[in-house]
């Protein structure tokens, strides 16, 4: 078989099959995987599917049916790329839907403002009381106070990957804060 059929073969099955792929079987990547893999995945799905590679066949329908199997690679990585819009679509893979409806990418859009402004990072009542009284703290420089109360929310949001960023951060400042306040800037001998 020569290599301008074995093309033609090729785009035609993955065409037929677009429907039934999620897009981590676009990109020949598990479902677990890094985010780093995406990019390299990408580039490596893009180049060989590209629909300027078949334009020398000369046949129309085989270049229309590549573009359209080049456009689903890059809805792929677009969402895979996108924390939140990953997590809206792993959920919405779980229910069976192999494309990110747009209520899931309304959903990401609001995960992502969610997570630019960090008052909206509580999902729970309690939660919120002490993050409320955590993101004082940090404006107040109460870096002690601020992790103090963070590990209250996190009691009632334990996954909350917001207030575990915070607990990391204030942390790392009441450290810094305790060793400025420790340093003797004359370097006097006590």
């Amino acid at each position: 078989m020569d290599s301008k059929q074995r093309q033609r073969i090729e785009v035609e099955t993955l065409y037929g099959l677009l429907g039934e792929l999620s897009y981590y079987k676009l990109l020949l990547v598990e479902t677990d995987c890094r985010p780093e893999a995406f990019e390299t995945a990408f580039r490596k799905e893009s180049r060989s599917r590209h629909p300027d590679r078949l334009s020398r066949l000369g046949d129309k329908d085989i270049t229309k049916k590549a573009t359209e199997i080049y456009r689903t690679i890059n809805e792929a990585y677009r969402v895979l790329k996108d924390p939140d819009k990953r997590r809206a679509y792993d959920i919405e893979l779980a229910q069976g839907r192999l494309r990110l409806s747009d209520e899931g990418q309304a959903d990401a859009r609001s995960a992502g403002k969610t997570a630019a402004d960090p008052a909206q990072g509580a999902r729970t009542e309690k939660g919120a009381k002490y993050w409320r009284l955590a993101l004082q703290n940090w404006r107040d420089q109460d870096y002690n106070g601020c992790a103090m109360n963070v590990q209250f929310a996190l009691s009632f949001e334990p996954d909350n990957e917001t207030f575990l960023q915070y607990l990391k951060d204030a942390k790392e400042k009441a450290k810094d804060q305790m060793s400025k306040k420790t340093q003797n800037p004359y370097k006097l001998r006590f």
